[in-house]
């Protein structure tokens, strides 16, 4: 079984499948949420932070399924994304967004975001802003400051909200099972229908993949990055 999974073409395209989305809804999350605890933190008032981070968290306190069918709505070809595009002249008829790559990157993206975020504000909140004002006093500029003072400091909030985003986006089911289509499954999905066809074998020998993938990932973000975690403390 431990064979098949690693050999065979359907497996190894899934497999791919998978660490390819898990990757982009990591990205995009970052590049998201990092401007978003970037002004939370540096907001010149409470109410504004708490704008900001209620605005993140709030999708959150609502069921995963309900979100999950709000972007079926959403995304089908009657919905107001095709909707907006055919009124705005783009396309002349209905661009399939459901059962597709797309849209399982997008719901992921609106789950795995506020952890991203929390993460980033954390990180945040504990640089010394003094930092900052010695590398104004020095001559620097603002972005001089953000670029080399700043972000690097930042670093562990954007490695475990990577971390995090990232094996959470690998073992995720119900997103893809129900906006992805049958040529876009996931790791999880496949581990779902051969356990269905009673298939246990394969089904924890893909398990198995996925968890030392999952350890493999983690271990290297902590090789390279020199143990970022040590260092800041």
């Amino acid at each position: 079984f431990y064979i098949r999974a690693l050999t065979e073409p359907l497996y190894l395209t899934v497999l791919f499948s998978t660490i390819k989305i898990a990757f982009i809804v990591t990205l995009v999350c970052l590049i998201l949420a990092y401007p978003m605890a970037y002004l939370s933190i540096n907001a010149k008032s409470d109410r504004v932070r708490m704008l900001i981070t209620a605005g993140v968290l709030i999708p959150y306190w609502v069921s995963m399924l309900v979100r999950i069918f709000a972007w079926q709505i959403i995304l089908q070809n009657n919905g107001i994304v095709n909707q907006a595009l055919m009124f705005l002249g783009i396309t002349k008829e209905p661009v399939k967004l459901l059962y597709t790559d797309l849209a399982v990157t997008i719901s992921l993206v609106h789950i795995l975001l506020p952890f991203m975020f929390l993460s980033l504000q954390n990180s945040m909140a504990q640089i010394d802003k003094n930092l900052l004002l010695a590398s104004s006093i020095m001559g620097g500029t603002r972005m001089y400051g953000f670029l080399h003072v700043f972000l690097p400091l930042s670093k562990s909030g954007m490695l475990s909200g990577s971390i995090m985003v990232f094996v959470l986006s690998l073992g995720f089911y119900i997103a893809p099972a129900l906006l992805g289509g049958p040529d876009n499954m996931m790791l999880s999905n496949l581990i779902e229908i051969s356990m269905n066809n009673f298939n246990w074998g394969l089904a924890s020998a893909l398990s198995v993949e996925l968890l030392l993938i999952v350890y493999l990932i983690i271990a290297a973000a902590f090789r390279f990055t020199g143990n970022i975690f040590v260092k800041d403390m």
